[in-house]
């Protein structure tokens, strides 16, 4: 797949910073996305642990709910004031760049395999 990347400059408004940022598309976001998703997981796995939920019945819980968050992500939207959204996750590189992707998002594809590489650790 090749690379790209958009740039497009946004107001100082728009992101609330002291400097403009800039929103890059580019084919590093599903990786950044995945990723993101690898941390929520980890960060369930060890709140349900802390409640001493069996680790069966919690492996079964993390996936679901990865799933169904990244089919929210992925395929939903969301209406505020009438207005319809696509959730979309973005990445600060602390370079002055959002990271985004115009691309349909597929985390809902690894969100079990993701869950049961948490689970074999």
């Amino acid at each position: 797949m090749p690379s790209f990347t958009r740039v497009v400059s946004l107001p100082k408004s728009a992101i609330n910073t002291e400097q403009n940022m800039e929103l890059r598309t580019t084919d590093e976001y599903e990786q950044l996305a995945v990723e993101w998703q690898h941390q929520m997981i980890a960060i369930l796995k060890a709140k349900l642990s802390k409640f001493d939920v069996d680790d069966e019945v919690a492996q079964e819980i993390v996936g679901e709910f990865a799933f169904d968050f990244a089919m929210l992500h992925d395929q939903q939207e969301v209406t505020v004031n009438g207005q319809s959204y696509n959730p979309r996750i973005g990445f600060d590189d602390f370079e002055g760049n959002l990271i985004s992707s115009e691309e349909p998002s597929n985390l809902h594809e690894y969100a079990f395999g993701s869950t049961s590489e948490a689970y074999s650790d």
